[in-house]
């Protein structure tokens, strides 16, 4: 009877034993009579030493050579222990060996963490680069934490239900991938964007509990925490629990995958609550970055009192204090990086010892100076040398801008400890925003959430002064979480939309079903949607999003298969699709 193969990592439990490991050859190194092999599969690695005069073997084996091995387990004398490897403190003597396939020399080297090699020929040859090391961590990471969220979520009695791939399209924000149908010749299916709709009819078929890892697609551009073409999320919705009852209920999940699967720690176990227009005035950003205190601070004021000309018309005046010494050229290097960010220009001004200098210090009074050194004690200055950068521009961007240089602080000045998770919720989002190009009202967040204030909020408040029950999670700067409590009044739905330019026709039209759904008993119910890819991409500190697939894809490009491709006129004829010239944007 043929031995049973082992892992590679069970090896250590068979010291003295006969094994068969089978594997591919990571590393060959012939020094003759002896030749030395590192045998690598998905589980570890660790060293064959195959001795001429006691195996025979005819066929040289290269690099990535698939192999089949018997031999014997043998602890490494210390002088020999290779610590750079796992298994490094124990080898095998071949006594059997069996090339199973042989391999054409690899594109590239899988010895390394893959940053090195161009990202292209990375993906081009995926099935190579998954061998490596770095990747093969991530795919299992992946794997536990799909586990760890179906036991947490299931102890936490929710019900997993998967929903429909081919569904209907609807504005949710982002385009569509269609599907045309070959039974109804015209029309098309969407694949889904969220399972947004799927999971509130749940609520109302009386599930209570729901989540699902859901595979989303939006066909939207990529960037660095975003996939492009599709990606995954953790789809949530319960019935009956109040907002807050919601966020006490789904906090703990984050802390549990976080300490389960890594030694990082939550800052909060209960996160903190930031309304939207808060965390903009303070942070510059609706996703702050809360491991480190830097605020933003209001100058407006104290600029415009200034006289000079530049300061006149600005409507607002936003700043960061930095506890840090800077040359001119730095200074001059942090101006334009913040004009590749669309900022007119940066003002600064130090401060030491509760005075101020530059250039710019002069246009100050001494009052007004007390005044600027008066918040930047509030903001947390105390003595020293420290500078003081600032924004001149209408409110958002001067927000904005000030806020991605705190960011960039906040690298520079290492005050992002990689160990700790902060998160926050980030509540009370603007209902609606005002779309100047198309002159009109859209949705500020998503368009199924409940204002408050309700129906009679939407119909006699100004659509600017309305607020939503939305709300986010951020965590370390990025969005990892988006939610609300939905509105699940028929009146109040149609009414919502009616503010975004949506006839009740046009309305009933596109949400038919759940309108009429919300007519048979809908209860109150309220949900989110983690970012699972970007959970995974912040537990494991890497900084591109594709890292976290098997398979990613490169600007809505699989470059291995060559997906998109054309397909036969043939196929094309059957659905009644006539291709035209794409239009030029």
């Amino acid at each position: 009877m043929e031995m049973k193969r082992i892992y590679v990592k069970k090896t250590p439990e068979f010291v003295g034993k006969k094994v068969r490991v089978c594997g591919w050859a990571s590393k060959v190194r012939d020094h003759g009579s002896l030749v030395f092999i590192d045998i690598r599969d998905w589980s570890g690695k660790l060293q064959l030493v195959l001795d001429s005069s006691k195996i025979k073997f005819t066929e040289k084996i290269g690099l990535e050579y698939v192999i089949d091995v018997v031999g014997t387990v043998k602890k490494r004398e210390a002088s020999l222990v290779n610590k750079n490897m796992e298994l490094g403190d124990i080898e095998i003597e071949v006594e059997e060996i069996k090339i199973l396939n042989a391999s054409k020399t690899p594109p590239f080297p899988l010895d390394s963490d893959g940053d090195d090699i161009d990202e292209s020929m990375r993906l081009k040859y995926r099935y190579i680069d998954i061998r490596r090391k770095r990747v093969r961590d991530l795919i299992e990471l992946r794997h536990k934490m799909a586990m760890a969220t179906r036991q947490w979520f299931t102890d936490a009695e929710f019900t997993e239900v998967q929903t429909p791939l081919l569904t209907v399209s609807s504005p949710e924000g982002a385009r569509d991938y269609l599907v045309p149908s070959r039974i109804y010749p015209g029309k098309f299916y969407a694949l889904p964007q969220a399972p947004q709709q799927y999971k509130q009819l749940l609520m109302v078929g009386g599930v209570d509990r729901y989540f699902q890892i859901a595979p989303c697609f939006r066909d939207e551009d990529p960037r660095a925490d975003r996939h492009s073409g599709d990606f995954y999320q953790v789809d949530v919705e319960t019935s009956f629990l109040t907002q807050q009852e919601f966020f006490e209920t789904m906090e703990p999940y984050f802390s549990h995958l976080t300490e389960k699967l890594t030694p990082k720690k939550v800052q909060k176990k209960v996160f903190p609550q930031i309304p939207y227009n808060e965390a903009i005035d303070k942070y510059g950003t609706d996703k702050p970055d809360l491991r480190f205190d830097m605020y933003l601070i209001d100058f407006t004021e104290e600029f415009k009192k200034s006289g000079a000309d530049i300061f006149k018309d600005i409507a607002c005046v936003k700043g960061i204090l930095v506890n840090k010494e800077f040359s001119k050229k730095e200074i001059d290097k942090l101006t334009d990086e913040m004009k590749l960010e669309g900022a007119k220009g940066m003002v600064w001004l130090a401060l030491e010892d509760g005075v101020l200098s530059g250039t710019m210090a002069k246009l100050f009074s001494k009052e007004i100076q007390e005044e600027i050194v008066r918040k930047c004690r509030e903001a947390g200055y105390k003595k020293g040398k420290q500078y003081i950068f600032a924004f001149g521009d209408e409110y958002s961007k001067a927000c904005r801008y000030a806020g991605i240089l705190r960011n960039k602080m906040g690298d520079l000045l290492n005050l992002k400890d990689p160990n700790i998770l902060a998160f926050a919720w980030i509540v009370d989002f603007p209902m609606f925003e005002w779309d100047e190009k198309n002159k009109k009202w859209d949705f500020g967040h998503n368009p199924f959430s409940m204002p408050k204030g309700g129906l009679e909020a939407l119909r006699n408040e100004k659509p600017e002064n309305i607020f939503a029950q939305q709300y986010d999670v951020a965590c370390n700067g990025y969005e990892l979480a988006s939610g609300s409590v939905r509105n699940y009044h028929p009146e109040s739905f149609i009414e919502a939309f009616k503010i975004c330019g949506y006839t009740e026709e046009e309305t009933r039209a596109k949400f038919g079903h759940m309108i009429s759904a919300f007519e048979y008993g809908a209860p109150p119910h309220c949900g989110f949607a983690v970012g699972f890819d970007r959970f995974m991409m912040i537990l494991s500190d890497e900084k591109n999003i594709k890292e976290m697939y098997a398979f990613p894809k490169s600007n809505a490009q699989e470059l291995m298969t060559g997906a998109p491709r054309e397909v036969d006129k043939a196929d094309l004829d059957i659905l009644g699709i006539e291709l035209k010239k794409p239009v030029k944007k």
